[in-house]
């Protein structure tokens, strides 16, 4: 009987293993979710950059929608600094905290989501300078393709990836204490979801360009085009490891939800701080803008129903018991529908132009190499997932 009661973890609360459990817990959640607002802030404050620089242009470096992709960019680098000095000062004092964390050259203790937070967040830093200074030697461009541009965005997809392994890992701790930390486990988990969706909001505005047809591939004999390689890579390791980190029925459902969510308040947020800050700069838009953010229009719909079928999916492998590589398969294929349907709400046969402008036998070679993306992104998720599922068990 005790060695299931260890094995369990089902602690007393005036134990002092259950007051340290709960004190990493809950740094890890409140500076988890703070580090998840900046990584918000920045989705946003980037839509209003997109839109500003589509229909206003660029005029100078310290903008107000920089000025806020900044701000997320200091909010999340504090938050995962934070966290690794705290947890590593506590470990230093009660050698017990230095069993939850991960241990860096020999003086840093914290859990692996806070590093990849903070150094992240640092490379999305570095990225903003030298952003600036290839305009200043190139020009003046508003392509998402932009090498600089990819470096900052997809450091702060990164960032979001980083909170989910924070806040899953705040769950285990306040589970390991049992029903009084409810509350603390299921905040935690929410937040994780959230994270998961900003994880694929971020990415996502680096599919755009994927789109354009000058950035297709060119073989002489026909046209590739990137996006179903790209758009299956995200979506099915994302939803993926959502399916498996998370312990919900719903959970990659609830994730695309939370995607729609974000969506909706760029479309409420963006056109209107854009029309007060034309007012303050007494600037005039080049063409007639939008009646919301442009972002939010050509947001891709398909991932709720990839996700819904992918929690199907796995639900009915753990009834039925289907190998690894079966599972592996039917999730890659059913991710594929990303990739070779993007469905936006603005342009609903948007698939259809695509397929004409590449043409059937570039369209398929295009999908085919999106299914290879798939299976790759299943594969990775799945690993993702369960190795989040194992933390601080």
């Amino acid at each position: 009987m005790a060695k299931t009661f260890d094995a369990t973890v089902v602690l007393n609360s005036s134990t002092t293993l259950a007051r340290t459990l709960r004190a990493v817990s809950t740094l890890r959640l409140v500076l988890g979710l703070t580090a998840l607002l900046g990584a918000i802030v920045f989705l946003e404050g980037t839509s209003w950059d997109i839109q500003w620089h589509s229909y206003i242009g660029r005029d100078r470096t310290l903008i107000p929608p920089h000025i806020m992709m900044l701000s997320g960019v200091a909010i999340s680098g504090i938050s995962g600094l934070l966290t690794v000095l705290i947890e590593s000062w506590w470990a230093r004092r009660n050698k017990s905290i230095a069993r939850y964390g991960l241990g860096f050259a020999e003086i840093f203790t914290s859990p692996l989501g806070a590093y990849i937070i903070g150094f992240t967040a640092l490379t999305a830093a570095v990225a903003f300078p030298l952003d600036a200074y290839w305009h200043a030697l190139y020009g003046i461009d508003v392509a998402i393709w932009a090498p600089f541009h990819v470096m900052f965005v997809a450091s702060m997809g990164i960032v979001a990836l980083g909170v989910a392994y924070m806040l899953i890992s705040a769950a285990h701790l306040a589970a390991g204490i049992g029903p009084a930390r409810n509350s603390t486990r299921r905040a935690a988990m929410l937040g994780a979801v959230l994270a998961f969706a900003t994880v694929l909001s971020l990415f996502t505005l680096l599919l755009f360009d994927a789109l354009k047809s000058k950035n297709f591939i060119d073989l002489g004999f026909m046209s590739l085009s990137v996006f179903p390689l790209l758009s299956g890579v995200l979506v099915a390791f994302t939803l993926v490891a959502a399916a498996f980190a998370i312990p919900w029925r719903w959970a990659a459902t609830s994730v695309t939800a939370c995607y729609l969510v974000l969506a909706g308040i760029m479309a409420a947020f963006v056109q209107p701080a854009t029309d007060w800050l034309l007012g303050v700069e007494g600037l005039h838009y080049r063409d007639a803008p939008p009646f919301t953010s442009v972002v939010a229009l050509e947001w891709f719909l398909t991932p709720l129903i990839v996700a819904i079928l992918i929690d199907v999916f796995v639900r009915r492998s753990q009834l039925k018991q289907w190998s690894r590589r079966k599972l592996t398969l039917i999730l890659a294929l059913t991710a594929l529908l990303a990739g070779a349907l993007p469905v936006v709400s603005i342009f609903p046969l948007f698939p259809v132009v695509l397929a004409v402008q590449l043409g059937i036998a570039g369209f398929l070679a295009s999908v085919l190499l999106g299914l290879a993306g798939t299976y790759l992104g299943t594969h990775f998720g799945r690993n993702v997932g369960e190795s989040l599922d194992s933390l601080e068990r």
